[in-house]
């Protein structure tokens, strides 16, 4: 449900609901929520230039309405503005009679529903800005304030009826004293322009213009400043006549920060007014909040789905695992394989009768006698660890000749014989004749040598 609108003008109220506006003579019961915006009926509202801290600026302004003769009882005095001006400061005050304040106070605050109280200087100064003045017409009483770069000037005229004529007089002597501040301030070169806010304003009889369109171009003739109108529209009363008001721009000006209300009713006026966008942010967070749940759900779906896939997967390669694991099991038959294997590699290490034989002859041909050639084992290494066989030196040919006198170079047979066989790859070892010491030459011209094996490559080279 909308808001009421509730203006104080001259002692009447104007209860602007929707499209319509009802006038009353006394402070009406207000069923809902609503913004009161008044004039203190005719409270006195001014700048004033002030010394010394702004903090003694309610009882300093008091003190000079009293002597000037603007108020004679006890008043509240309203700060809308202040700020600081070389030495001193300028003050925008109201001053409401302080029964008056504690009757329209205590009304608001007794209201059923949140009621905001917004004077008029308040709401004025708040639209404005630097180079900017703003004109309220609210029935008889016309009030001018505009922003200055270094000054605020502030005038308001109140006309004896609501007559045009009286009217225009009225708008036309604020405009010249208007203009004549301006002249005599600081900003008197600044640009400025004005803008023009009708409360209410009667439709006018058919051929003649709105009376606030003629106001508004008298101010501006007199003033010598560009005048513009706020957003207008129109609304109707109980008994059907038409009216043009600036309400809408009224309520796009008022709000909590500018209301004379205690700071709970303002916190909670702005708590319920922002309900609404709470509730749709709270809305638009819960959708968020689903989307991404649901998006969260099927990541974990799929997750679910790719870690069964992994499990079987895992379970896969274990079972394969397992039966590598199976056949990696050493059988029975191994220790009788590994032997035999490791008898034919020593065998294919082993001596070969004919080639052994065939480089012996080569090497004792026309040099010496060869009596016998006999194989010699070689020596195993002993196996410590289970593991391939440790490999076995060549084996052995143990020859046993006889150098004949008649045969060969006198002296040089044994050396020559033993020369060829080095040649032929064989490495001879001198043994005595008899198995004994080591000799090189037994008596009578026998001799014996040990003869390892050759490298494979060479036999295989002479073969």
């Amino acid at each position: 449900m909308s808001q009421l609108h509730l203006i104080q003008q001259q002692g009447r109220w104007l209860l602007f609901d929707g499209s319509t506006v009802t006038r009353s003579d006394s402070r009406p019961r207000l069923p809902r929520a609503a913004v009161v915006v008044s004039d203190f009926e005719n409270a006195v509202s001014n700048v004033i230039s002030l010394e010394g801290s702004p903090a003694h600026a309610v009882a300093l302004i008091e003190k000079r309405l009293r002597s000037d003769g603007l108020i004679d009882s006890e008043s509240k005095i309203l700060i809308h503005k202040t700020r600081n001006v070389g030495a001193g400061y300028q003050t925008l005050f109201t001053a409401v009679p302080l029964d008056l304040w504690q009757q329209t106070y205590a009304w608001a605050e007794a209201q059923p529903d949140h009621c905001l109280l917004i004077p008029f200087t308040s709401l004025l100064f708040k639209s404005l800005r630097p180079g900017l003045g703003l004109v309220l017409q609210s029935g008889r009483q016309v009030s001018v304030l505009a922003m200055l770069k270094h000054d605020m000037v502030y005038r308001t005229a109140l006309a004896y009826s609501d007559d045009p004529s009286d009217l225009a007089m009225t708008v036309g002597a604020l405009a010249e004293q208007f203009a004549e501040d301006l002249g005599n301030g600081e900003d008197s070169l600044e640009p400025l322009s004005i803008q023009w806010c009708p409360v209410l304003v009667p439709q006018p009889d058919e051929g003649r213009n709105w009376a606030d369109d003629d106001l508004r171009e008298i101010f501006s003739l007199r003033s010598g400043l560009p005048v513009t109108s706020v957003p207008l529209r129109h609304v109707s009363d109980e008994q059907g006549a038409t009216y043009r008001t600036g309400i809408d721009w009224i309520r796009s000006m008022a709000s909590a920060t500018i209301a004379v209300n205690p700071l709970s009713s303002r916190v909670a006026w702005a708590a319920e007014w922002a309900l609404p966008l709470a509730s749709a942010a709270s809305l638009v967070f819960a959708i968020i909040l689903g989307a991404l749940g649901a998006r969260w759900a099927l990541g974990a779906r799929e997750a679910n789905a790719r870690a069964a896939q992994l499990g079987s997967e895992i379970a896969a390669i274990e079972q394969r695992i397992g039966d590598l694991q199976a056949r990696e099991t050493v059988p029975d038959a191994f220790a009788a394989t590994q032997a035999f294997i490791e008898r034919a590699a020593h065998l294919q290490a082993g001596a070969d009768p004919s080639a052994s034989l065939a480089l012996v002859r080569d090497a004792a041909s026309g040099q010496v006698r060869i009596l016998r050639v006999r194989l010699e084992e070689p020596a195993q290494a002993p196996r410590t660890a289970p593991g391939p066989t440790p490999p076995v030196d060549g084996y052995t040919l143990r020859v046993d000749g006889v150098a004949d006198a008649w045969r060969g170079t006198p002296g040089m047979q044994v050396p020559t014989f033993v020369e060829r066989l080095r040649r032929a790859g064989f490495d001879p070892q001198p043994v005595d004749p008899q198995g004994g010491g080591l000799n090189t030459r037994a008596a009578g011209g026998f001799f014996s040598y040990l003869l390892k094996s050759p490298q494979p490559s060479s036999t295989e080279s002479r073969s």
